[in-house]
């Protein structure tokens, strides 16, 4: 440990090499000339910093051998073009790098090519020149794409242009050799042919003999994600690349690299250290794009934590040329991924001085940062000081998870003020090269689902009663309200159950088809209550895994249910959730609705008489109550389930026993309510004495007396395992009652038509301040003679599994039409202008968003995606919503965590407009963790018969489509983006991507309710719409057919809307293929009009400033039988759109107001909602006048905000003078005037030109100035609107980027016009501001027009 070297540089690479020596045993010292703050912190390692001037050659050189060094290794290529290896050679000290002739290889790029032409080495065709004319005339002429400019000397990294047409390429010609913008390196200038394939870097060390081949990695030079803005010094590289073969790696080490170090040897070049070989794998081969001189920056510090090998062992066998005596190590089956974090203005400028935070406090073997552009002030903290700041470098077995790893690491370092690049993409291109993640990868099968419907297609069919329109596929189930037989007018009844943990038990013991009818009887018995008729049900089936068999038997349950009541099965969900269900894991919801006329509704508590009848009917078993405490219990006994049980049908096993399907009461039951001989009835679903408690108003009471109504042995059996009290039974259980009626003191019908019933007690007159309201007899004893049988009673209570939530505690929102009927229960009555009445029934669940809320505790807001879910879907067939109705179910009943839930239920019916009539909550630990909950909707909605969508008959080629934007992901497609993040390494309170939150606050944004939207439209005569499709579950390709003949297709236009952010992310870090991407989500449409084209304005018109709706494509014909229906044109250019602004900082923007602000707010609106696309950030807000309301919009937005008076200044030059320093103190990028009553001065629009923007409230050029709109009327336009453009020194006069048209209607005046173009302008202010923020416009040059 004896020997000391020099490296020369301070950037990252320098660091890299400093920290890989640093662990040689050989080792005792190492210098950095000039050095940085990272390498100083490593041991053994000395920065020097200024004590040496680094660009004194013959000082290095006589420095070094007074220090006796063992060699200087030389990191950037500068020095070495500068000769820096020569003078050292000639002083005695080896050094790790080239002479000067060597490094021609890199700094004159001419000299390269010529001399890989002259040894054979493949690369791209090229000429030099030093004339720009023959240059561009050479573009032009050129018989290959001539596109890549290069000046020949060195630039830094930052000398070459890949152009995109010859235009392109003709201006990089004039900026490097005209302009010389890059100085002497572009005095000749190197145009070639442009290659396509994947670049690559292929390093080895050499001793100008041998040649040791490092491993491949990929440099990403390009600015932004997707390769999209300037070149740049490189932001991120990874180790190895697996997008180059072994086989070819052989090639490049054969024909590239030992061609070259050999054409070196034998044109006298001696040549030593690295070389590095910049590559483009095309289609015939490797060819060479350029060659190093030295180690890549950032390739090396992900190259070096993979070696193994002594790095100063390496380095010193290449000094004395005994490289072929070394054998290279690497640490195998690991990859490194490195991040480069760059300041703001890269790579034109750099910001320097920002305070950075979040930096690790050490490296780690798999996580290390270096330095490349860093300061410390006084107080030792960090300060950016450079373009290029750091790296972060992650180390993993897997390439995805240190790609993950080192995204995670650079969002968690900050830069203070104006924030880091980064990108988000780095290593992405090799994960094309794994299969591509869907929605199947994440656990999800939409075949299946889409299975599991043809096979309960005839299952449903099988339950059709009058009053069914249509059958499964569409958005909504529909029911005709007129084809039911009421005797008064119709009254709408619904009702919500589940089978809680019964499930287990089916699940364990094959009673699929039992726990199907369970479910349906438990709501249809309900349904009854009411004096109702059950006329139509709908399913939510959730599971971990659907498996398509199993789920089919549930549903054939509940077909026989429905075909046993005369009850309409019109739909289900179907939820496959691996997030929140294990494999083999269901749970079950189900939702009844019935048609009750309004002199029938029950209970009749006003009919009441002493000496009525309460009539039991007998139940079948223990029905659906108590499970979770009896499989909890037996789960820990000896008892054997599916043995034979020791209770009840000995023929039976105990599991069968146990697990007797509930007993439906409709078809005994239901005759009599229409014949109007029941009072009031209650089905037994929680417990005897709190079901029949219901039945009982505060002036009567009874007395239940089982002294002839013998407990079925189950009873018995059930309270000895669990050591029951009678009470205890009575509370939670049947107890062998499964309904009770109550009839008149004269009825006789019970004995004839209602089999097994039994007379329970007889209505009694009470005082209301008396005693008990409801006594039991004869229970405890019949039951301790049962209970005998199987060990006796004991004392144990047990818990409640069906919780409430006070209604007092929610905003609910009531419509005039729902009403309580004596017992407490909504119903609606059908809202008298509908003259045939549909009930249009859709249900929906949250999917995987839910497990984002539970972990974050954020759950107010996934009960307005529930209530959005539903009710879109029921819009689709033309329904005003009418009520809603909800089903939860968790593990552990948390009274706070519940009713956030509840209130974000209530906020989305308020949005719907919707009463909330029916909840059904569960506890059910057995089903779910602590903290986990299920949720899922059910809402009604009513159209009128003859105005019902879809009209499939009358869609056409030729008609439009106008797309809704959506709010992001809305409520699909989770389990995919579980799987995303997890590959990621992102968490959800880490920071977004693609925005300033966090990625579980957007991700948790709620599903849009197009209600408001599309209501007033449906509402109109003619309106032309012929067809909604809400893009759910199924994305575009899956949800838009379903509107569709089989005859017939749609064709998309991608670049009509706008593609948020979320999904560009979600398809880059997933790698998820477009088609896939179209097949699981909205892709940024919530909901798609088909309209008659000569409809399609006036729609537009009323949907497009409110809504941001668009044209988005149209309906042709279908080409073949097997063609697909929805064609959508673009869709990768539009994405790629999207993905260029990921990684890059947001637009800083400043707002000039003197108001009231609306379009302050509007832009302010807009730049906080990432599904909008606007990569911008309103940063500062400046007013002319104190105490206006805009200044309060930016306080309550916290915004900083200034208030800058005009009056304080003598001109106006002045004034704006002061507004220039500031903006520049916020490091503004782009300035909006937004109702800013100020003439600016002209030195102040020439400083901002191109970067400052107005709205005016005419459609230039048409009225520039002030009354616009009173000179517009006086001057009898039909037409009026708003127009966004650059500012110039005119008035009004400058480009235009964005106008919004307003037609002048009659009978308007100032004040009514002015209000449709405010709304105009709060639509057309953010798209321009779009445009310009994510560099989709700019001004031109003359500054006339946009380009």
């Amino acid at each position: 440990m004896s020997h000391r070297v020099l490296v020369i540089g301070g950037g990252g690479r320098e660091h890299a090499i400093c920290w890989k020596l640093a662990q040689s045993t050989q080792i005792a010292h190492i210098y950095a000339l000039p050095g940085s703050v990272g390498i100083a912190k490593i041991e053994k390692c000395e920065s020097l910093g200024s004590s040496l001037d680094e660009k004194d050659f013959e000082a290095v050189a006589q420095w070094s051998k007074a220090q006796n060094l063992s060699f200087v290794v030389v990191g950037p290529e500068d020095p070495l073009a500068l000769g820096l290896g020569d003078v050292l050679q000639k002083a005695g000290v080896p050094c790790f790098g080239p002479g000067q002739e060597g490094a021609q290889i890199e700094a004159d790029k001419k000299w390269a090519k010529d001399f890989m032409l002259r040894h054979g080495i493949p690369t791209a065709r090229y000429e030099s020149f030093t004339n720009t004319i023959l240059a561009k005339e050479f573009i032009k002429s050129a018989p290959y794409k001539a596109l890549v400019v290069k000046a020949a000397g060195l630039a830094a990294g930052k000398g070459v242009v890949v152009a995109n047409n010859g235009d392109e390429a003709c201006q990089a010609v004039d900026e490097i050799l005209g302009q010389l913008k890059y100085g002497k390196a572009g005095a000749t200038l190197v145009v070639e042919e442009l290659l396509e394939g994947e670049e690559i870097s292929v390093l080895a060390f050499t001793d100008g003999n041998t040649v040791k081949v490092m491993l491949p990695a990929q440099d990403h030079k390009r600015l932004a994600d997707a390769d999209k803005g300037p070149n740049t010094g490189g932001m991120g590289a990874y180790c190895p690349c697996p997008l180059i073969t072994e086989e070819v790696l052989k090639v490049v080490e054969r024909e590239v690299l030992e061609r070259a170090v050999d054409g070196l040897k034998a044109e006298g070049i001696t040549y030593q250290g690295v070389l590095y070989a910049g590559l483009m794998l095309t289609e015939d081969g490797p060819k060479v794009l350029e060659f190093n001189c030295r180690f890549g920056d950032p390739e090396t510090q992900v190259i070096l934590p993979l070696l193994q090998t002594d790095l100063f062992q390496i380095m010193t066998a290449c000094c004395k040329g005994t490289l072929n005596d070394i054998s290279l190590l690497w640490r195998h089956g690991t990859s490194a991924v490195g991040v480069v974090l760059a300041s703001a203005g890269y790579p034109e400028t750099s910001t320097k001085g920002c305070l950075i935070t979040g930096l690790p406090l050490e490296n780690t073997d798999t996580q290390l940062v270096f330095h490349s552009g860093i300061s410390v002030n006084a107080a030792g903290d960090a300060l950016t000081n450079g373009g290029r700041v750091l790296i972060v470098v992650a180390l993993d077995d897997s390439l995805q998870t240190a790609a993950a790893k080192a995204t995670k690491l650079a969002a968690g370092i900050i830069f203070a003020g104006v924030g880091a690049q980064y990108r988000t993409d780095i290593a992405h291109k090799a994960f094309k090269l794994s299969t591509s993640m869907s929605y199947r990868d994440s656990g999800v099968d939409i075949d299946a689902g889409d299975a599991l419907v043809q096979r309960i297609k005839p299952l449903s069919r099988g339950t059709h009663r009058p009053g069914i329109i249509g059958g499964l596929g569409g958005f909504g189930g529909l029911f005709r309200i007129k084809d039911v037989d009421v005797k008064s007018e119709p009254v709408i009844c619904e009702v919500v159950h589940g089978v809680d943990a019964k499930i287990k038990l089916a699940l364990a013991y094959d009673q699929y088809e039992n726990i199907g009818y369970d479910l349906f009887a438990m709501c249809a018995n309900d349904v009854l209550e009411m004096g109702a008729e059950p006329v139509a049900f709908l399913d939510y089936i959730a599971c971990g895994k659907l498996q398509v068999p199993l789920a089919a038997q549930f549903v054939k349950g509940i077909a026989d249910g429905c075909r046993d009541a005369r009850c309409a099965l019109l739909g289900g969900e179907t939820a496959e959730m691996p997030a929140l269900y294990a494999y083999g894991q269901y749970d079950l919801a189900g939702y009844c609705v019935g048609i009750v006329g309004q002199s029938q509704i029950l209970p009749r508590f006003d009919l009441y008489e002493e000496g009525d009848l309460l009539v039991g009917l007998p139940s079948s078993g223990l029905h659906c109550s108590g499970f979770n405490a009896l499989l909890s219990k037996l789960s820990g006994s000896d008892i054997k389930l599916n043995s034979p049980s020791p209770c009840g049908d000995r023929g039976l096993t105990l599991a069968q026993v146990l697990g007797m399907p509930t007993k439906l009461y409709v078809q005994e039951v239901l005759p009599l309510l229409k014949n109007g001989h029941v009072k009031g009835l209650v089905h037994i679903a929680h417990g005897l004495i709190h079901d029949v408690g219901r039945l009982l108003p505060q002036d009567f009471g009874s007395v239940l007396d089982f002294g002839a109504v013998p407990v079925p042995e189950v009873f018995g059996w059930l309270a000895a395992q669990l050591k029951l009290s009678a009470n205890a039974l009575l509370e939670q259980h049947n107890c062998g009652i499964g309904m009770v009626l109550v009839l008149p003191k004269d009825s006789h019908v019970w004995r004839s038509q209602l089999t097994g019933s039994k007379v329970l007690g007889v209505l009694k007159r009470r005082d209301t301040d008396g005693g008990a309201q409801l006594l039991i007899r004869n229970f405890e004893e019949q039951l301790v003679q049962v209970a005998k049988l199987y060990g006796g009673l004991g004392n144990n209570n047990l818990p409640t599994e069906v919780m409430s939530i006070p209604s007092t505690k929610l905003n609910q929102f009531i419509r005039t039409e729902c009403f309580e009927n004596a017992s407490g229960r909504r119903l609606t009555r059908v809202p008298p202008r509908f003259n045939d009445p549909v009930l249009v029934l859709g249900t929906d669940g949250v999917g995987t968003k839910l497990k984002i809320a539970q972990q974050m505790g954020r759950n107010s807001t996934v009960g307005v995606d529930l209530v959005a879910m539903c009710v879109n879907d029921i819009l689709c067939n033309g329904a005003e919503p009418i009520s809603f109705s909800s089903y939860y179910a968790c593990g552990q009943w948390q009274d706070q965590l519940a009713l956030q839930v509840a209130e974000g239920v209530a906020e989305g019916t308020r949005q719907a407009r919707s009463s909330l009539i029916a909840t059904h909550n569960a506890s059910v630990p057995l089903l779910y963790a602590p903290q986990v909950y299920d949720l899922a909707g059910f809402a009604l909605g009513i159209a009128e018969r003859q105005i019902i969508l879809p009209l499939l008959e009358k869609i056409a080629p030729g008609d439009v489509l106008i797309g809704l934007p959506s709010t992001g992901v809305h409520s699909n497609g989770f389990s995919l983006v579980h799987a995303v993040l997890k590959r990621a390494g992102l968490g959800f309170e880490d920071k977004s991507p693609f925005s300033d939150r966090t990625i579980g606050e957007e991700l948790l944004v709620p599903t849009k309710i197009y209600l408001e939207a599309i209501s007033p439209l449906l509402s109109r005569q003619e309106h032309g719409i012929k067809a909604l499709a809400h893009i759910t579950g199924g994305g575009l390709t899956e949800n838009i057919p379903r509107v569709l003949r089989p005859e017939l297709a749609v064709r998309l236009d991608a670049l009509k809307f706008h593609i948020p952010s979320v999904f560009g992310w979600l398809a880059a870090a997933g790698n998820i293929a477009s088609s896939e991407l179209q097949r699981t989500y909205n892709c940024g449409l919530g909901l798609i009009l088909v309209v008659e084209p000569a409809a399609a304005k006036s729609v537009l018109d009323k949907l497009r400033y409110t809504e941001r709706a668009t044209i988005v494509g149209e309906v042709v014909a279908r080409k073949a039988t097997h063609a697909p229906q929805v064609l959508v044109e673009n869709f990768e250019e539009s994405l790629a759109r999207t993905q260029s602004s990921l990684g890059l900082p947001p637009k800083r923007v400043a707002v000039l107001i003197s108001g009231s602000g609306s379009n302050l707010q509007a832009l302010i609106d807009a730049t906080r909602d990432s599904a909008q696309g606007m990569h911008a950030n309103i940063v500062l807000v400046i007013s002319n006048k104190p105490d206006v309301l805009g200044l309060e919009r930016a306080f309550r937005a916290s915004i900083p905000s200034l208030v800058i008076s005009h009056r304080n200044f003598e001109s106006r030059e002045a004034y704006d003078a002061e507004l220039s320093r500031h903006l520049r103190a916020a490091r503004v990028d782009l300035v909006c005037l937004a109702g800013f009553m100020r003439v600016l001065s002209a030195p102040f629009v020439r400083e901002w030109r191109g970067r400052l923007i107005n709205i005016h409230p005419s459609l230039l050029p048409k009225y520039p100035g002030l009354h616009v709109q009173r000179r517009a009327l006086e001057a009898g336009e039909r037409e009026s609107g708003c127009t966004v453009h650059f500012v110039d020194e005119g008035v009004d006069t400058g480009a235009i980027i964005v106008q919004a048209e307003v037609p002048i209607l009659d009978g308007d005046d100032v004040d009514a016009l002015s209000q449709r173009i405010h709304t105009a302008e709060h639509w057309a202010y953010p798209q321009a501001l779009r445009l310009l923020t994510n560099g989709q416009v700019s001004l031109s040059s003359a500054g006339k027009q946009v380009i």
